[in-house]
């Protein structure tokens, strides 16, 4: 009966250590995206690969976690995203050499204005009228 009791502890706890390593496939095909193109933009070599995939993978998770508990408070998810986002820039750029480190820096301007860019279409202003000077042609 003891062997029974303890062969049933020992799966539940395999079955809930292997649940809480799962990701959901579509964080897991972001963090795979996101860490290809860095590496790509960045020239990294395998081993800052792995350790840019393991940051990627855990500021992904924090940032899919933060949305999820504060999505109803915007200002937190902010101030909570602002924290992940200093945390991994903090821990990548320990890893960068300097030419690695002034290609992430142009990496993430670059993408500071293609989040603008993609902010402000999707909240659109109203029109304003254009002033044209036509010139009639005699």
């Amino acid at each position: 009966m003891k062997k029974l009791y303890l062969s049933l502890f020992v799966a539940a706890f395999f079955s809930l250590a292997a649940q809480a390593q799962d990701i959901s496939s579509s964080a897991d095909k972001r963090i795979n995206l996101l860490t290809r193109v860095m590496a790509t933009e960045l020239q990294l070599n395998e081993a800052e690969f792995i350790k840019l995939r393991s940051l990627n993978r855990e500021r992904i998770l924090k940032s899919d976690e933060i949305a999820t508990l504060y999505s109803a408070d915007a200002t937190v998810m902010a101030a909570k995203m602002k924290e992940v986002e200093d945390n991994f820039d903090k821990q990548f750029t320990a890893i960068l050499n300097p030419v690695q480190l002034a290609a992430y820096t142009n990496y993430k301007h670059a993408n500071e204005d293609a989040n603008l860019t993609a902010a402000q279409t999707e909240k659109p202003e109203k029109a304003k009228p254009v002033a044209t000077n036509e010139k009639k042609i005699k």
